[in-house]
């Protein structure tokens, strides 16, 4: 059915030939209207235009794939429509050559294709993100040891500044941060230069003082401006309810002289008249109003109209008249020599830097796009567009840019050199938003947005804007409530545009009547942190509890939101019918994971929420990364204590805390130390001289092993590369083993398996070996690159999902919860000792080196005021996206320890028009703007107030106890305080609970039953391509490492069959071709490595296919009822266990490989591809006795908690030798006697491939082995085989 498009999407589609921005707003739909754009231009019946002759800029490599795909999908539907049309296939040749790109690509293009005319050699390779990093710390170093050489007192100065602490730290961020905004310039020379021509202008404070022309200065002259107009509207509301007949008349004479003062600071055009307007400013005390005419309510607003204007002219004297008017001069002269040095700093770093790059053959993503406009401009001094530029012209019909709002300056000067504007044709097309503007942290410029936004008009022209404000994701409902909130806190003034009807959203869609009135009405969820159970906290408690009560009221909310039968219903558009709410359709949205994420991931599991979190951060502090990159550091440098003390903690080194703790005891006592020092000393004196417990022998074992390990390594290093000495790692430790069977186990072996990704992508930098790499890996962490943890997809999983707002844009879900509102913004920008602004500056505190006197500048406050303003209309445009992805429905929850006070004060403003910018510009939270709006929302926002006591009921039983005990405690020690010793030592009666473990894998205890490790067997079938009668050959390796190398191939073995199995369609299997087919199937769509399929033998897996239990298995599996792989987590009593004599659940965790839904029950099945020796089947039933004997439990457990519906992951392991299990059980299997008795005990006939099953049925047992060739019962058991003989009619 083809697309009914609006008036306004349909004048967007196809307006030509002119500059068009188009402002579309959230949810209107700008991607599928561009892409039909696009498509009706190349498919013009007139005029058509080749896909190749269009520009299509984006702003990520997804975007770009996506858009791209957009246009061939749309191309191939009217192929499909219209085949044989000579236009539309040559275009869908053409589309391969289509310029749908990121910018970066675009320039890297143009470099490929120019590079002769920039003297680049033609090889160069865009950088590393890490190898950037290691060569501007090469090139800072060389550029600061040179300057330290000179002796330069103007450096010395800077130094003694500027550098904070002993050190020189922040030097190198203040001359990073000047470069990177000079980056951010077309031209960055030119802008270095502007800013130190700014310095020398004036200061002197006269008329005609060349710094009244700065753009600093008139910025704070518009400030002024701006402040005071508001003032005065609050001054003359004053005093037209003074001039009332019951107003407050003895205020006016007070409100006149005010207005007149406030008038003459608005009018105020220069500095030296701002700053004696401010000083006679002094609102002195109102008189006193008496007589019972009066109106307490016109009273008491008066003076609060004045009142705000005398509190806002008071922050306006400490920011801009910091003093005495020649000292603020003074001050700003005596910063200027600092920061000219600064920017000599930045320029020789700058080029130095481009040497070291040109050396190396380097370009980095800022040399793209300022090459190209070298290239475009072709060097001239004026910057007019060149030949090059004249041809890209003359190919690129129209040039589209997505989400323009995003555009810096350097991006929009390369767009019109491309463009024909200069040639009379403008032919931009532009869509964007610029409320969605929320890049400031990347140097996105969104007044290019605004200037064009302003400037074009609605009518035909040249130059013409379309509002496209129809939104197609919302309900009403949703959209009522954005608009009566961000009509009156979006402005002009603090959002750079105002929120009027035309950027309103209107709906596009229409829902059918909704299940229940008003559930979709956005609801804000307000706590009072502030409540008395709070007191004695220290800040940090308070803030976690605070969370978590935030994080308990939303997951109170989930639960009613999804119930079942009285929960919410969302619509679903494909079917028409609505449907009940799942996890999955919940999003929570946060302005920062960090600190939030794992309190919420926490509460909502232990209220049994599933839920995930998309976080960019936590790898570098997963522990099993730490703990590979400790030990390289160790490798690198065995000196350091830290990474000493956490691998020999750590698996690797399996030291225990104790163990730790006597070694550097010993150390410590010895008075015969020696120079080496630290912990790293310590175990060096211990292994020289120890004890002779027999603690101490174990302790010196651990290091010894280690120190072997260690130094077998380090003689490795000096040639392997990075890459493969992480592997070596692993090959002598197994730790990436130990790491798959933690929790979450495949997680960390992702984890470590992007860390030697990052290895192999350092190694192809210019840098070399494992001291660089550290660096490599230091300096990530310095500047937050962090890559977050590594993560499976997630897309089918019934759970909800956590993620950060700016993650969210572009996205959208049935249910939104915006948590977090009352976190505080972060004003750290503008804290800084050196401010930088693109177009005011540089400023910096006045430090007198001598005096250790520090303060602020005027114009650093200027910078200041100026980054807070901008970074609130950020904060404003950040909350517009956060509201606006929400389909169904919003919750927006906050907590605040001032509550009540932020209740009286911003709840309480009148309803009605945009809120004043003096007001808007107070806030602090998003909270804030909320209260604000919240009188004019009354209709759209259901505020509530939720008791903090309801959600934290254990924290609040928590303090009464403890207040209790202080109580008892305090009373004690003055009557009777010999009693208190006696009680401090009260033993604890649950002492033995604590040595257990919260959870457990079956394989832990697995090894109660067996001699051998997780590798299950060193012992493989031999490869029965080669010869299907193998003989068994037990050959032992004469060595240790061939004995470990063996253990390894036999478990890579394994597990390859077990992914093998795992993958292959069991029903689709009836012999050998069979199997060979489905292993070729898995080797094309590289569900395995090459080297895993090659050592799984069909020959092997044909005897297996040919077996009675494969045969049910394949039955189940067209019957959809094999499950394979399935993962569970069980709780039992310890004493169960012989762990403790405790009734407290210990979580079991494992994988069962495999099971079966049969009339008789589930059947369990589970596979080993151990060998055994002739005579030696009793050792595999004694080996595997405990892990089938708790899978089975597990099953039983679930099925007989859940009924039919049994829950499990996706995971699986491969066999050969195979054991089944049929559940549910009856009570006697959980009798451990069982287990004894009927496992051990038996005598199985020799066979080459064991096949075993354990059936157990809800009144019978039967246990039967059984051979190749017969079905008889092997046992000398004579209790087990009446037992058996009795229960055979049952089963057959």
């Amino acid at each position: 059915m083809a697309t009914k498009w609006t008036d306004e999407q349909k004048k967007v589609i196809e307006t030509r030939h002119r500059n068009l921005l188009v402002s579309a707003a959230a949810g209107s739909g700008k991607t599928a209207v561009l892409v039909e754009r696009i498509i009706r231009m190349i498919t013009d019946p007139e005029h058509p235009v080749d896909i190749d002759k269009l520009l299509v800029m984006t702003f990520t490599n997804a975007a770009a794939a996506e858009m791209r795909e957009r246009v061939e999908t749309a191309l191939g539907k009217l192929l499909d429509e219209y085949p044989g049309n000579k236009n539309l296939e040559r275009q869908n040749t053409l589309i391969h050559h289509a310029k749908i790109t990121t910018i970066d690509s675009f320039c890297l293009n143009l470099l490929r294709e120019h590079f002769h005319e920039l003297d680049l050699d033609p090889g160069f390779r865009v950088a590393d993100e890490g190898e950037l990093m290691l060569l501007k710390a090469d090139v800072m170093k060389e550029l600061l040891e040179e300057y330290y050489g000179r002796e330069d007192e103007r450096f010395i100065k800077f130094v003694d500044t500027y550098a904070t602490g002993r050190t020189d730290g922040g030097l190198e961020e203040y001359i990073l941060k000047v470069w990177e905004f000079s980056q951010s310039n077309p031209w960055p020379g030119e802008w270095i230069a502007a800013c130190r021509k700014e310095l020398w202008a004036g200061g002197t404070g006269e008329d005609g003082d060349p710094m009244e022309e700065t753009a600093w200065m008139k910025y704070l002259i518009q400030d002024v401006k701006r402040q005071a107009e508001e003032f005065l509207d609050g001054l003359y509301e004053a005093a037209d309810l003074a001039a009332e007949e019951d107003g407050p008349q003895a205020y006016a004479p007070m409100l006149a002289e005010d207005i007149r003062g406030m008038e003459e600071l608005r009018e105020a055009g220069t500095y030296q008249e701002i700053a004696e307007c401010l000083e006679e400013l002094k609102f002195g005390r109102l008189a006193a109003v008496r007589g019972k005419n009066v109106d307490p309510e016109k009273k008491e607003q008066a003076a609060a109209y004045r009142n705000l204007a005398k509190d806002g002219i008071k922050k306006m004297k400490a920011l801009y008249l910091p003093g005495d008017i020649d000292e603020v001069f003074a001050d700003l002269d005596a910063c200027r020599e600092p920061i000219l040095m600064l920017l000599e700093l930045a320029e020789e770093f700058s080029a130095k830097f481009q040497e070291a790059k040109e050396e190396k053959n380097l370009v980095d993503f800022n040399d793209l796009e300022h090459f190209a406009l070298e290239v475009l401009t072709g060097g001239s001094l004026d910057h007019k567009p060149g030949l090059v530029a004249d041809e890209l012209s003359e190919i690129y019909e129209e040039i589209l840019v997505d989400e323009y709002q995003d555009s810096n300056e350097v991006q929009e000067t390369l767009i019109r050199c491309v463009s024909r504007e200069r040639f009379g044709t403008p032919n931009v097309f532009m869509v964007g938003d610029v409320k969605q503007s929320i890049y400031k942290f990347r140097l996105a410029k969104p007044e290019l947005f605004l200037e064009k936004y302003e400037s074009y008009g609605k009518e035909d022209g040249l130059y013409q804007k379309i509002e496209l404000h129809k939104n197609f994701r919302s309900r009403p409902e949703v959209l009522s409530s954005i608009n009566d909130v961000f009509y009156r806190i979006m402005t002009k003034q603090l959002g750079n545009i105002k929120y009027t009807d035309d950027a309103a959203l209107y709906p596009g869609t229409e829902f059918p009547a909704l299940p229940v009135d008003g559930q979709a009405k956005t609801e804000v969820l307000l706590l009072n942190t502030g409540d008395p159970l709070f007191d004695g906290m220290d800040e940090e408690k308070a803030d976690y509890t605070a969370k978590e009560a935030e994080a308990r009221l939303i997951a109170g909310e989930m639960k009613k939101l999804t119930d079942p039968e009285h929960g919410m219903k969302i619509f679903n558009g494909k079917t028409g019918e609505y449907e009940p709410l799942k996890k999955k359709d919940i999003v929570i949205l946060l302005r920062s994971l960090s600190g939030w994420s794992e309190e919420f991931l926490s509460v909502l599991g232990a209220a049994g929420i599933p839920a995930y979190a998309d976080s960019r951060t936590g790898y570098f502090t997963a522990v099993e990364v730490e703990t590979v990159l400790n030990m390289l550091a160790l490798i690198d440098n065995p000196m350091q204590d830290i990474p000493l003390a956490g691998v020999l903690k750590s698996p690797i080194g399996g030291m225990k805390d104790r163990e730790l703790a006597i070694v550097m005891a010993e150390f410590k006592k010895d008075p015969d130390r020696g120079e080496d020092v630290g912990f790293y000393g310590a175990v060096k004196r211990y292994l020289e001289k120890h004890g002779e417990s027999e603690e101490d022998a174990v302790i010196y074992r651990k290091l010894a092993a280690f120190q072997n390990l260690l130094t077998t390594l380090r003689e490795e290093s000096m040639y392997l590369p990075v890459s493969r000495l992480i592997y070596r790692i692993f090959d002598l430790t197994g730790y990436d083993k130990y790491a798959a069977a933690m929790p979450a186990g495949k997680t960390r072996q992702a984890n470590l398996a992007m860390l030697v990704q990052k290895a192999e992508d350092y190694e192809k930098t210019s840098y070399q070996g494992l001291f660089d790499f550290i660096r490599y890996i230091e300096k990530l962490k310095k500047y937050n690159t962090d890559f977050g943890e590594a993560s499976r997809d997630r897309e089918h999983d019934d759970a909800v999902r956590i993620m950060s707002i700016h993650k969210s844009k572009g996205l959208e879900f049935p249910v939104v919860f915006l948590a977090g509102c009352g976190k505080k913004f972060n004003r750290q920008d503008a804290r800084g000792r050196i401010l930088i602004d693109e177009e005011l500056g540089i400023a910096a505190d006045f430090f007198d080196p001598e005096k250790k006197v520090k303060a602020p500048t005027l114009k650093k406050n200027v910078l200041a005021r100026r980054s807070n303003l901008e970074n609130m209309g950020e904060e404003l445009r950040i909350l517009y996206v956060a509201m606006t992805r929400a389909k169904e429905k919003l919750i927006i929850t906050a907590g605040d320890k001032y509550m009540d006070n932020k209740l009286e004060k911003w709840g309480g403003i009148p309803a009605g028009g945009s809120l004043p910018f003096t007001i808007l510009s107070a806030a602090s939270s998003y909270l804030d703007w909320i209260l604000m709006a919240s009188n004019g929302a009354k209709n759209t926002l259901d505020v509530k107030n939720v008791p903090v006591k309801d959600l934290l009921v254990e924290e609040a039983k928590n303090q009464e106890e403890k207040a209790k005990i202080y109580l008892e405690l305090e009373q004690l020690r003055k009557a009777q305080p010999e009693k208190i010793p006696g009680l401090i030592g009260v033993k604890y009666p649950y002492a033995a609970d604590l040595a257990l473990h919260a959870k457990m894998s079956v394989s832990e205890l697995k090894e109660q039953g067996q001699f051998v490790d997780d590798a299950e067997s060193a012992f493989l079938i031999k490869n029965v391509r080669e010869k299907e009668d193998s003989e068994i050959i037990d050959k032992m390796s004469d060595t240790a490492a061939e004995e470990k190398a063996r253990i390894k191939r036999a478990s890579d073995r394994g597990t390859a069959y077990h992914r093998a199995l795992e993958l292959i369609h069991f029903a689709e299997i009836s012999g050998y071709d069979d199997i060979v087919k489905e292993l070729d199937r898995i080797r094309e769509e590289k569900r395995m490595q090459e080297t895993a399929i090659d050592m799984v033998y069909p020959g092997v897996l044909t005897k297996f296919f040919h077996s009675d239990i494969a045969a049910r298995m394949k039955q189940a599996d067209r019957n959809g009822k094999l499950r394979k792989e399935s993962q569970f987590v069980v709780g039992i009593p310890a004493r169960e266990m012989n762990k403790a004599d405790s009734d407290a659940l210990i979580l079991l965790q494992g994988i069962i490989d495999a099971w079966f839904k049969e009339d008789d029950g589930l059947v369990l099945v589970d596979y080993k591809t151990d060998r055994v020796k002739e005579g030696g089947e009793n050792i595999l039933l004694d080996r595997y006795q405990i892990q089938l004997f708790y899978y089975a439990k597990a099953l039983a457990q679930i099925t007989f908690t859940f009924g039919s519906s049994i829950f499990f992951l996706n995971h699986f392991t491969a066999c050969i030798f195979y054991i089944e299990a049929i559940v549910p059980f009856f009570s006697f299997f959980s009798n451990r006697s069982f287990c004894h008795n009927c496992i051990s005990p038996f005598d199985i006939r020799q066979s080459e491939l064991l096949k075993c099953f354990l059936r157990v049925s809800i009144s019978q047992l039967r246990l039967s082995y059984y051979t190749d060739s017969e079905s008889s019962y092997i046992t000398s058991d004579k209790r087990l085989a009446s037992l058996c003989s009795a229960a055979s009619g049952f089963f057959e």
